[in-house]
């Protein structure tokens, strides 16, 4: 059996872009979670926990020859860990200022469209 080097460092680089990304999904659903209700923010935690799974699944069939090691689960955990401790604290604000900017934008856009909907009963009566 022929073990080839290049392709586990490959394997083990991939894994660990695969923890950097889990970690930006996890700073991207940060914001909405914390103004969210518990039933709402279980749905997202459900999403994200869905989609790493998928992530996993689909890198062990692809990197893995169908089964996922423990150094790829290491270095995906080390890659969401080296997002959690460098990167995080450089974009969560970003992502909550982003959020909160739609958050208002969402509310404006109601009350507009509130005002619509008053106007037009009080225009278009039968």
């Amino acid at each position: 059996m022929h073990i080839d080097p290049l392709r586990q460092g490959l394997a083990l680089l991939a894994a660990a872009c695969l923890g950097l990304g889990a970690g930006l999904l996890y700073d991207l659903l940060r914001p909405p979670r914390w103004r969210l209700r518990a039933a709402a923010a279980f749905a997202l935690d459900a999403i994200y926990c869905l989609l790493l799974g998928a992530a996993l699944f689909l890198f062990a069939m692809s990197f893995g020859e169908g089964r996922l090691g423990i150094g790829a689960l290491a270095a995906a955990w080390t890659g969401f860990l080296v997002y959690h401790r460098t990167l995080s604290s450089l974009l969560l604000p970003l992502f909550s200022k982003v959020f909160q900017y739609l958050d208002g934008t969402r509310e404006k856009l109601k009350n507009y469209l509130i005002k619509i909907q008053f106007f037009a009963k009080k225009y278009f009566k039968n």
